[in-house]
């Protein structure tokens, strides 16, 4: 799959995966801080979004073939993957099918599983998060409803109205595709195997993927580091992004080092 993205910097490869609601967009305040520690940024738009084709059905392997894609198109042999939400879980999927491209993980705001795709509670959640488009509401307006409910009581100055314009230029049918996939996702199995450097994100307030669930799934990780943003919701890269960065800097210089 080609996948568009964009690129800054020389040096070692860092991979941005974004969320659902989100694109390669979203991480606009994580380039300054990667290129000016001699990294190489990259932000991946995933299947569906910009310009990366929308795949035919629901499923993680469009998203590790166009992470793979891009290493393969740019000639990178390995590098450090950074996930968010949905992105987190594409992270998880790449570094089990293709563990050596990947030296490092950062997790942000997600989980190593969703449960069977068939349960009760993923259809009542796919219900309630359709809902709002069964009725005829452009994303457009879903994302000035849905951003505020994002983030914690503080966030930075234009945070809201950075969330709102990412998420209005998603697709219904990417964010259709994209949900459905994430009610696939299980790599409970796979945590224990992961052995290469690993840093967990999580905000304290966020209620999608709770700190303390994110707490425990570190402890499944060999190598693994937890640390929990006081006051932020989900979308720490750009709510919190002082305090996302200030250990996202800590992380590559950790890589580096190792």
């Amino acid at each position: 799959m080609t996948a568009s993205f964009t690129s800054h910097g020389d040096g070692p490869a860092i991979i941005f995966l974004h969320g659902v609601g989100s694109g390669k967009e979203g991480f606009e305040h994580q380039i300054q801080p990667v290129v000016s520690n001699g990294w190489r940024f990259i932000s991946i738009d995933a299947p569906g979004y910009g310009d990366t084709p929308l795949p035919d059905e629901p499923g993680f392997q469009p998203h590790v073939d166009a992470v793979l894609g891009v290493l393969d198109q740019l000639k990178i042999k390995s590098a450090v993957l950074c996930g968010h939400s949905l992105g987190g879980m594409s992270a998880q999927e790449l570094v089990a099918n293709a563990p050596d491209r990947v030296t490092g993980l950062i997790l942000s705001a997600t989980s190593p599983a969703f449960g069977r795709p068939d349960g009760d509670f993923q259809k009542k959640f796919l219900q309630d998060r359709f809902a709002p488009f069964d009725k005829g509401m452009t994303m457009p307006e879903f994302a000035q409803m849905f951003a505020p409910k994002l983030v914690g009581p503080n966030p930075a100055p234009g945070a809201v109205e950075e969330i709102i314009s990412v998420m209005k230029s998603v697709s219904v049918e990417t964010y259709r595709c994209a949900m459905h996939t994430i009610t696939t996702f299980d790599r409970r199995d796979n945590l224990s195997k992961i052995q290469v450097p690993t840093l967990l994100i999580a905000g304290e307030l966020d209620t999608n993927s709770p700190a303390p669930m994110m707490q425990k799934m570190a402890t499944r990780i060999n190598n693994a580091d937890f640390v929990e943003l006081p006051q932020t919701g989900h979308m720490a890269p750009i709510e919190n992004p002082d305090g996302f960065n200030r250990h996202l800097v800590q992380f590559i210089k950790r890589v580096s080092l190792s």
